[in-house]
């Protein structure tokens, strides 16, 4: 028995020089062999960090723990020098660096999911939390107070963020950049097009909804406000407007993912498909600019029903019957 404790006594004493010897080492010793820049989320644990930094966990925190216990991960960006050891570590994570500006250009016929997307892949957001911010009902509802275009009862704010070029303080605030959108529509769109002209929010409903078919229907400025009058005049008559672009919004794909499956959705009835049903489509489906939503208002009537782009040069071709559109499908391939 006595034998037997012998040798335990003998195992914790040496597993304790042991660690002892390792842990005197990691305190002494060169822990990043190279300059980086890294951004410490909102949610990191001393774990995240180890891992982030390649770091034995138990001993940072031991560190932590022994010599800095009101050390507190910030949520920003930070330089670690090269050769930097524990001490050297811990003090650059205690001085972030100062804000810089960065530069996104969000483009004018993509919609919520193409902008998340755009800035996950641009290392400014994580996947999906765009998505999620501008289609929280609370915050959408605390945002009514503010402006006088949004509904609480909108599922998103997706059709009032404007497409535009942003200077914006990085790491990115989400909330703040949807305020910039916002505000962009608010004086680009509401004040300068749409309040001179007395409408109402259902009327504004309604034009934002179209023009964003528009928007993504026709790229081409000087065309916007003839295919306005097109699809202006084929509600008017009650025919169905016949938009593929609505195809895919129930869906939540982005614009090249929705090119790749389009066809299979074409004739799936729901609340958005102009080709299987009379009328606009339940929602906006997209967030269009101050120059379409002027070309739906101000639309130029011809004598056109029906218009189709050649497929490789996107130049848009118009006619007055379906027999010449018809006829005419085979030249736009």
């Amino acid at each position: 028995m006595k034998n037997i404790f012998k040798i335990i006594l003998t195992l914790i004493i040496f597993a304790v020089i042991y660690f002892s010897y390792w842990y005197s080492n990691f305190k002494k010793e060169v822990l990043i062999n190279e300059n980086k820049i890294i951004s410490i989320k909102s949610w990191y644990t001393i774990k995240d960090l180890s891992n982030e930094l390649d770091l034995n966990n138990y001993f940072l925190k031991k560190y932590i723990k022994n010599n800095k216990k009101d050390f507190n991960l910030l949520a920003w960006r930070f330089e670690i020098k090269k050769d930097s050891n524990i001490d050297d570590l811990i003090n650059s994570l205690e001085t972030p660096l100062p804000e810089k500006q960065v530069k996104i250009t969000i483009l004018e016929w993509w919609n919520v999911f193409d902008i998340d997307e755009y800035l996950y892949k641009q290392k400014l957001i994580e996947e999906w939390k765009y998505i999620e911010y501008t289609q929280n009902p609370e915050k959408i509802e605390a945002l009514t107070e503010f402006y006088p275009f949004l509904n609480k009862d909108f599922i998103t704010l997706e059709w009032y963020l404007y497409p535009d070029t942003y200077s914006l303080n990085y790491p990115l605030k989400i909330n703040e950049f949807v305020i910039k959108q916002l505000d962009t529509f608010e004086t680009k769109v509401y004040n300068k097009i749409l309040i001179s002209r007395n409408l109402d929010n259902k009327t504004i409903y309604d034009v934002i909804t179209l023009s964003s078919i528009v928007e993504k229907e026709e790229r081409n400025d000087k065309e916007k406000s003839t295919v306005a009058w097109i699809l202006k005049k084929r509600l008017q008559s009650w025919w169905q407007i016949g938009a593929d672009i609505t195809v895919c919004y129930p869906y939540k794909l982005t614009s090249e993912e929705c090119k790749l499956v389009v066809t299979k959705y074409l004739y799936e009835k729901n609340d958005y498909n102009t080709r299987a049903m009379v009328w606009l489509p339940k929602t906006p489906i997209g967030n269009p600019s101050d120059i379409t939503v002027d070309a739906t208002l101000n639309d130029k009537k011809t004598d056109y029903w029906f218009y189709l782009h050649n497929v490789k040069t996107w130049e848009i071709h118009y006619w007055k019957t379906n027999a010449e559109h018809e006829s005419n499908k085979k030249y736009m391939r």
